[in-house]
């Protein structure tokens, strides 16, 4: 189980460890500033179908990781670690937002006589005269 992290982004792994922060060996988005390995990585990727999906599953594991964590203050110096985990909550709910958007969502321009955009005053009688 390894690390691996290309700046050019060439992998789903590479983008997925960009979206959540986890691109230092050593130094990653866990509590413990542990790494996810690249094969929970593309286990995740696998399972949830898409970088979107599969960052917002990582954001709601580090949301979990980061809530056991408790706030404290301490020499006048206050650390609130639950800071983080709202933080990594709301990342996850916006990538989920983002994943509904591009898997086939589109903006509906309606044609029928209740849309905003067209000419309603112009009105076909068809009372023949």
């Amino acid at each position: 189980m390894g690390f691996s992290y290309d700046t050019t982004l060439a992998t789903d792994v590479d983008r997925l460890r960009f979206n959540v922060g986890d691109t230092v060996s050593g130094s990653g988005p866990k509590p413990d500033d542990g790494n996810f390995t690249d094969e929970e990585l593309a286990g995740i990727l696998a399972s949830e179908g898409s970088i979107e999906r599969a960052t917002a599953y990582v954001c709601d594991a580090l949301s979990i990781m980061w809530s056991r964590h408790v706030s404290f203050t301490a020499d006048g110096t206050q650390i609130a670690l639950s800071d983080v985990s709202r933080r990594f909550a709301e990342q996850a709910s916006l990538w989920r937002t983002k994943a509904g958007r591009r898997a086939g969502s589109r903006s509906v321009t309606r044609i029928d006589g209740y849309s905003s955009g067209l000419d309603n005053v112009t009105a076909v009688s068809s009372d023949a005269d």
